[in-house]
């Protein structure tokens, strides 16, 4: 964007202008002439009269090179400085045998969890994401990163735990405050996906819950599955998959326990994928990076070129003065 820092100096080319036109009057009546007999009369005559013509719009040009010079002729370049305070989160995944259940067609409910989460992380900016692996233990299967590549890696990686002997939500849920127990980040979040009750264990969920109340950090329980008996997968010793009616219980009202000891109220329960994604969705947007634009200017200063300008016109004139002119005394 081309601009001009002190445009008010034009203004004076309006005071001048009166002054260069009286000039030009009173110099087309005004003839000078060095040497006598006609001829040199009349090559005089046309010299001069060129003359007074070309100085006249020589010093015009360098006045208006000099007010040109003196508004602040630049070129304005915008640009943001993009100040953000992410978000720490992470996810704390059941793996526990139940999740192989098929209620979340076409996926059973680790995959439909694992396709939510991932296009949750493709919606983050500046978070860093970690993950937990819980069933009847619980590990850190990635650290905090921004490196989202790797999350999703890690996430494509998960497989149902087909030897756990139950589920521990407790351990799970400390298991992801310790990760970010000692986050400086402007915002702590877990969001806890479980299909079970904590029936294994050396902590109880609402300790852990404490512990996250202490360490202000949120979680978001997520409980997956319907409600009564669910097809489940089983293969006998042949290899051959066979699909049954089995009953698995939800403790929500220990998810919502969670959720009240932390500050998001209550737990949501996710009967389907689509139902699995809307929660994730209003996660998402309670969960925002607080973004900062600052914009600021960079300028290209460009009245050097007509002050120089002005001083070539100067130059030319002098020489034109010089070589051209013939006076008369």
């Amino acid at each position: 964007m081309f601009e001009f820092a002190h445009p008010e100096w034009f203004w004076l080319l309006l005071v001048l202008l009166p002054f260069g036109l009286i000039e030009y009057l009173m110099m087309r009546k005004k003839l000078r002439i060095s040497y006598p007999g006609l001829d040199l009369l009349k090559l005089a005559a046309k010299r001069d009269t060129f003359w007074k013509y070309l100085s006249v719009i020589i010093r015009a040009l360098i006045i208006v090179m000099i007010v040109i010079a003196l508004t602040g002729p630049r070129e304005a370049f915008k640009q943001q400085d993009v100040s953000s305070k992410g978000i720490d989160i992470v996810f704390a995944l059941d793996t526990s045998g139940s999740m192989r259940a098929l209620d979340m067609k076409p996926n059973d409910r680790l995959e439909a969890a694992i396709s939510v989460a991932k296009q949750f992380v493709s919606k983050r900016n500046n978070d860093r994401i970690g993950i937990v692996e819980f069933s009847d233990n619980a590990f850190t299967r990635c650290p905090m990163t921004l490196d989202y590549n790797l999350v999703n890696q890690i996430l494509e990686s998960f497989e149902v735990d087909e030897d756990a002997g139950g589920t521990a939500i407790g351990n799970g849920l400390a298991s992801a405050v310790a990760r970010l127990k000692d986050s400086e980040a402007k915002s702590k979040v877990i969001i806890l996906i479980t299909d079970g009750a904590s029936n294994v264990g050396e902590i109880d969920p609402t300790t852990a819950a404490q512990f996250a109340k202490k360490f202000d950090i949120k979680v978001y329980p997520i409980g997956v599955g319907k409600e009564g008996p669910v097809d489940y997968p089983y293969r006998d010793r042949f290899g051959r998959t066979t699909v049954r009616k089995v009953n698995v219980e939800i403790d929500m009202q220990t998810l919502h326990k969670i959720a009240q000891v932390t500050g998001t109220k209550i737990a949501r329960r996710a009967v389907s994928k689509d139902s699995f994604q809307k929660i994730l969705d209003e996660i998402d947007a309670l969960e925002k990076t607080e973004v900062k634009l600052n914009d600021y200017y960079t300028y290209n200063e460009m009245f050097y070129i007509f002050a120089l300008a002005a001083l070539m016109l100067s130059l030319i004139l002098v020489i034109l003065r010089i070589a051209i002119v013939v006076e008369i005394p």
